[in-house]
């Protein structure tokens, strides 16, 4: 398995022996020599009920050029991954701008392809807009790359190896 440091970004290769049954090690970058912990992905998928915390949501906030963001109403917001090393996983969309990456996101893809802040999903009244944040490889909708493209309920895009798809479902379902 490949596991990127959380600290410099580095990907180093992983053997499965390490974990010896236990379901997280510790282990040190082979480049920055900064610890960190690494989940045995052979255990199965995270199930994002048990391996997120329960934070509070931020419901609106403001950019810099004055627009103003907001998580829908009535909805609940989660990204889940399709295809990738992470497939299954779902991330719950807590504030109303998030950001994917390699380290120093919100959401962090464990991808060597992926720019260490790559792209954000923006929650405005009436749109979802994704944005490139000037990643290396790009941002694809529809298998074509994107600096920003708006999106929906069950619209998918794609960083490096991975597939991710926006979710929004009214509350409770």
């Amino acid at each position: 398995m490949q596991a990127g440091c959380p600290h410099c970004g580095h990907v180093q290769t992983i053997s499965e022996d390490s974990f010896s049954g236990r379901e997280v090690v510790q282990v040190a970058c082979s480049s920055c020599g900064k610890e960190f912990q690494i989940w045995n992905s052979g255990l199965g998928p995270l199930d994002a009920d048990t391996t997120r915390h329960a934070v509070e949501s931020i419901t609106s906030e403001i950019t810099d050029d004055g627009r103003t963001l907001h998580l829908p109403a009535g909805k609940t917001v989660s990204i889940r991954v399709l295809q990738g090393e992470d497939k299954g996983t779902v991330y719950p969309v807590l504030k109303p701008r998030v950001t994917l990456g390699r380290t120093n996101a919100d959401i962090i893809v464990n991808d060597p392809l992926s720019s260490r802040i790559h792209c954000a999903l923006e929650f405005t009244e009436d749109a979802v807009l994704l944005r490139d944040l000037g990643s290396t490889n790009g941002t694809l909708v529809d298998e074509h790359p994107v600096h920003m493209a708006e999106i929906a309920d069950g619209s998918t895009f794609q960083i490096g190896t991975h597939i991710f798809q926006l979710r929004i479902a009214p509350e409770g379902s």
